[in-house]
């Protein structure tokens, strides 16, 4: 039997406050048991609400809001939904999906606890399924208001990354999909890719994403990608810390008149319109004095201080 509802919210935060918090209370209704609402930004509710997190949602530093669970009176905790980072009509769309699902059916009238999707001996493309049902148009977040689509950036098997690239070619944040998520390569990539100066464990956030918040066809599907009844999807977002930093950004190379890329990211002036990396940009050459020319020095990591 259901104990309650809990829900990790902070009133500063767009998904949650009004949207997930309503939806929380609907949720307890419609269970008729309590809800528990842990802020984040009252000292005496954070320990409960990280220690909630940690032991059964979506944990990192500074990990994503916000996070709804179902507690059991025999000790039970089922994680339901984690926010998403693309945009608040995507959470709002996860929180409709969840309340037409089946397995919410279940939990209302049945009490019963959320069952998973079997496993299917006919597999499919982890990349196919984050098209299909994790690839949402976002907007540009510290660049502009344009609006920002997944790009891929590489893929195996079991790993897809993709990056939140607006028209100008500003990235918003990169994302990783797996079922069993390995933080370090993730973060090895990211590292050759802009530096490793400017990635932190605190700007790397994961989400668990059921078939059951992504819609009907998602649950059927989900059990040809993950014997889990799950994808793990982990952002990452840089969050400048001074102002020497919020000058900069990070930006996807392509080349806008001859439709060519390479998918690399790189870093410059936020305010810049150069769209290629310093592989791909032609490099001007000077003459020296004695009359020879030599190619130009690339451009340091922009984030990248001296000591």
């Amino acid at each position: 039997m259901i104990k309650r509802v809990s829900i990790v919210l902070a009133n500063y935060c767009p998904h949650c406050v009004p949207l997930s918090l309503r939806n929380a209370n609907k949720m307890a209704e419609d269970l008729e048991v309590p809800l528990l609402i842990l802020d984040i930004e009252i000292p005496e509710q954070l320990e409960a609400a990280d220690k909630l997190v940690k032991e059964h949602g979506d944990w990192s530093e500074d990990y994503l809001i916000p996070q709804v669970f179902v507690e059991y009176k025999d000790g039970r905790v089922d994680h339901l939904l984690t926010g998403f980072s693309e945009a608040v009509s995507v959470t709002e769309a996860s929180w409709k999906a969840l309340f037409s699902s089946r397995h919410y059916q279940n939990l209302a009238h049945e009490q019963t606890p959320v069952s998973r999707p079997h496993p299917s001996s006919h597999q499919k493309s982890l990349k196919q399924f984050v098209e299909k049902y994790l690839t949402f148009q976002g907007q540009c977040y510290g660049h502009c208001d344009n609006p920002s689509s997944l790009v891929h950036l590489q893929s195996d098997s079991k790993n897809v990354i993709g990056a939140y690239v607006c028209p100008s070619g500003y990235v918003s944040r990169v994302v990783y999909f797996s079922v069993y998520p390995d933080i370090k390569p993730f973060r090895a990539f990211l590292n050759s890719q802009v530096g490793e100066e400017i990635v932190t464990d605190r700007d790397i956030r994961p989400a668990t994403r059921h078939g059951w918040e992504l819609g009907s066809d998602a649950l059927t599907e989900i059990g040809k990608v993950s014997p889990t009844g799950a994808v793990k999807e982990v952002y990452w977002t840089l969050y400048p810390k001074t102002e020497d930093e919020r000058r900069r950004g990070i930006f996807l190379c392509s080349h806008p008149e001859q439709g060519r890329k390479c998918n690399r990211l790189f870093v410059q002036d936020k305010k810049s319109t150069n769209r290629q990396c310093s592989k791909c940009k032609p490099k001007p050459s000077r003459k020296s004095s004695a009359g020879s020319s030599f190619p130009a020095h690339e451009t340091l990591n922009p984030f990248r201080h001296s000591v």
